[in-house]
């Protein structure tokens, strides 16, 4: 279907370029990270193939916001791309040698080449999981300055004469209130943007009938599985998280150490983790798991990620029957 394949790394100003030629890849150029280098990039390409543009693929990184403008560009003027996931591209290019946009470009369209008859199209975001996606970008702006606050708080106690302490300690006391108010309107505009999609709003119900997933991590989950559409299997979505470790080097009988990708999502795997510590409080199986575990000699960190992985696995369970989840022992 594709004949044409074409590799772009994206940074905040530039666009580097390679292209398959007898299926080896060729460093092209660099372009600028704006419409008018989009349509130079286009021109320029157009001149070492005869290809139609619609049987070509272009593939690039989600950088955030420097790839998403390509992205619309590309899938306006109908041009099958994909916004690929920066994990699964460096797990392809381990052995790669050195480091720069020359060299990413190529081994952006090594992959793409490698992977051409698996690899979909991305297609333009649902706009409510886009406004999603900034509500929670804006939420945990605010939880950031609640923590900086109290902790900026704490070091002026041992600094400070009381009676200059207790008045910075009041202004900042009025600071809090002023960002959990702030939170809690976040919070409802969330909930109300959720409650836009009818099947975003049921599975938003769904998974949050599992015991450790409050609305907070429902919320992140629907924005970054884009209303569980983006993931397949529960697995990718724990690889993605950082609670599922990969395996970096295998070579024949020779295997290397599973680890967790530093590309991941760290911020949902944080509130997974505060999820999985409140089902070890409220979810009487849990609890036993994790007792049982640690009576094993298991590390209560590894217990507790393991526990994160169950949460993931029982939310992608409710989604996929689309009925709550049913505890599967009674502890009456």
């Amino acid at each position: 279907m594709y004949t044409f394949f074409v590799g772009c790394d994206v940074s905040k100003a530039t666009l580097d370029v390679a292209y398959i030629v007898e299926g080896k890849s060729v460093y092209f150029g660099q372009f600028a990270n704006d419409h008018a280098g989009f349509i130079h990039m286009i021109d320029e390409l157009s001149l070492v193939t005869t290809e139609p543009t619609d049987s070509w693929f272009i593939l690039f990184e989600n950088t955030g916001l420097y790839s998403k403008a390509l992205l619309e560009w590309l899938i306006s003027y109908e041009i099958p791309c994909r916004e690929e996931g920066p994990i699964l591209i460096a797990k392809s290019a381990r052995m790669k040698r050195g480091k720069s946009d020359r060299l990413d470009s190529e081994v952006i369209c090594k992959y793409l080449y490698q992977f051409r008859d698996v690899i979909l199209p991305s297609r333009l975001p649902n706009p409510l999981i886009v406004k999603l996606k900034h509500l929670l970008s804006r939420r945990d702006f605010l939880t950031r300055q609640i923590r900086s606050v109290r902790a900026s708080t704490n070091k002026k106690s041992m600094v400070l004469e009381p009676v200059i302490f207790e008045f910075m300690h009041d202004q900042d006391a009025q600071v809090i209130s002023i960002l959990k108010k702030q939170i809690s309107d976040t919070d409802a505009l969330i909930a109300e943007t959720i409650k836009q999609n009818p099947q975003m709003d049921k599975n938003n119900q769904l998974i949050q009938t599992v015991i450790g997933i409050g609305p907070v991590i429902a919320a992140y989950m629907i924005a970054f599985t884009d209303n569980f559409s983006s993931f397949s299997r529960a697995r990718k979505f724990a690889s993605y998280c950082g609670t599922a470790p990969i395996l970096h080097y295998q070579s024949g009988t020779n295997k290397g150490r599973y680890k967790v990708s530093k590309k991941a999502n760290k911020k949902i795997k944080s509130l997974l983790t505060m999820g999985a510590r409140s089902a070890r409080v409220h979810d009487p199986e849990i609890r036993l798991y994790f007792d049982r575990k640690i009576d094993q000699g298991k590390k209560s960190s590894v217990v507790i990620n393991n526990v994160k992985n169950k949460l993931i696995q029982r939310a992608f369970a409710t989604v996929r029957r689309q009925s709550p989840y049913v505890k599967m022992m009674n502890y009456a």
